[in-house]
């Protein structure tokens, strides 16, 4: 049975972040039906609102990056430089569950928003801070990017390219949402400690660290003492049989046979080739891989002689793990995409509904909430400062100052 209430139903998050990663995390908790409150400075607001327009960014009329990221929050525009604003903002902080920012160290030093701060305030609240290469060394004030501090200095864009071949472009925000869900994680420990001792505590995490994790295997190997061989390319694959290949009509797709000295009889025939089976040249993994040159052209043959969708149901009949190498085209029609819900409806008023990337888990009995627009600028600052009881005096002088819209 359900609850009625959303399972974060009570918790309060200011997500005093810009770009992806902190506020990200922020929006799964909103999924979950946390209240977010966006703060952000007066004007133009955290400047991921504007990442469409960057170039080669993908060209649309609704801002999708924005809409993403930042539905189901409310947006409180509020200028903590201004002394004026301090009155208000620890109001916030003491009716607050959670503080996530991004802001450098010596920045949040600068605003006076750091644990040791806000924790005089409030002895339950969390405070999360999230930063490019981590908090202590040479670069902790440092910006930091996904692009620079997770997928570059991680290891992982060298790593992946191929030899004699150009450096990997990542998609998107990429390392920015994989990092998300261990500052998600992060919060919802430390929530769980807060529930065993009643006291919050500070949190940190860095795109870097978590680029680390996504390249544990390798890493690990190597503090181990391991040579780590160059990635290859689709012909030199030390593992042939977890490889990718092209059909007839121009669809990619991979196979990953890892038992293949097991499966590779069953692999055999269900191309149709039992021939290969018996063929000395690839009896043991070892001689597939002494005679790669040979199996690769052979399997480049036999795949092209059918389309993607008749080459899918005949490996999945012999239980071989395969995917189709999808285009972020064929995504939101992909069959197991569809079935498992994993994108969900946003209506958004004067244009209609739209399909939103959903946060990655369910949990039985707790049901999401149904997606909210993101808030323009400010939009809801009055409504948040009188619920922190500002009389309108006070609201009208915050705007006089500049420390909220005029």
């Amino acid at each position: 049975m359900e609850d009625s209430k959303p399972i974060l139903d009570g918790i309060k998050v200011i997500d005093c972040g810009s770009f992806v990663a902190g506020p990200a995390a922020a929006t799964i908790m909103s999924d979950f039906g946390a209240d977010v409150i966006k703060l952000e400075p007066p004007g133009l607001g955290d400047t991921y609102r504007y990442l469409p327009r960057a170039t080669p960014m993908p060209n649309c009329k609704l801002n999708y990056s924005w809409l993403h990221v930042g539905r189901n929050k409310k947006s409180l525009a509020l200028d903590l430089k201004k002394a004026e604003a301090r009155e208000p903002f620890e109001k916030l902080v003491k009716q607050s569950d959670v503080f996530l920012t991004n802001l450098p160290p010596e920045v949040q030093v600068r605003l006076n928003i750091t644990y040791e701060d806000l924790a005089p305030l409030n002895d339950r609240l969390i405070h999360v801070s999230l930063s490019g290469y981590g908090e202590k060394g040479p670069e902790a004030n440092m910006p930091g990017y996904d692009a620079t501090s997770w997928w570059a200095r991680s290891g992982l864009m060298e790593h992946s390219r191929a030899p004699g071949a150009s450096r990997n472009v990542m998609p998107p925000a990429a390392g920015d949402y994989v990092t998300s869900m261990g500052v998600y994680s992060a919060i919802m420990t430390a929530l769980f400690k807060r529930e065993r001792t009643g006291k919050g505590s500070r949190v940190h995490t860095s795109l870097l660290s978590n680029g680390l994790w996504a390249n544990s295997v390798a890493l690990q190997a190597v503090l181990c003492g391991a040579t780590i061989y160059d990635p290859a390319t689709p012909e030199e694959t030390p593992q042939n049989l977890v490889n990718h290949f092209e059909c007839r009509d121009g669809r990619a797709f991979i196979v990953a046979i890892i038992q293949d000295n097991k499966n590779w009889s069953t692999f055999a025939n269900c191309l149709e080739r039992p021939d290969l089976a018996t063929d000395v040249r690839f009896a043991t993994a070892i001689d597939r891989q002494t005679n790669l040159t040979a199996l690769s052209a052979i399997l480049d043959e036999v795949f092209v002689q059918k389309d993607w969708q008749e080459w899918s149901d005949i490996l999945l009949e012999h239980r071989i793990t395969t995917s189709p190498i999808n285009r972020i085209v064929d995504v939101a029609d992909d069959q197991q995409v569809v079935a498992n819900n994993m994108l969900v409806d946003l209506e958004i008023p004067d244009h209609g509904t739209v399909k939103m990337v959903d946060s990655p888990f369910s949990i039985d009995g707790a049901t999401k909430v149904k997606p909210r627009v993101a808030p323009k600028v400010g939009e809801h600052t009055e409504e948040i400062l009188m619920s922190l009881d500002c009389s309108d005096a006070e609201i009208q002088q915050l705007r006089d100052v500049g420390a909220i819209p005029k």
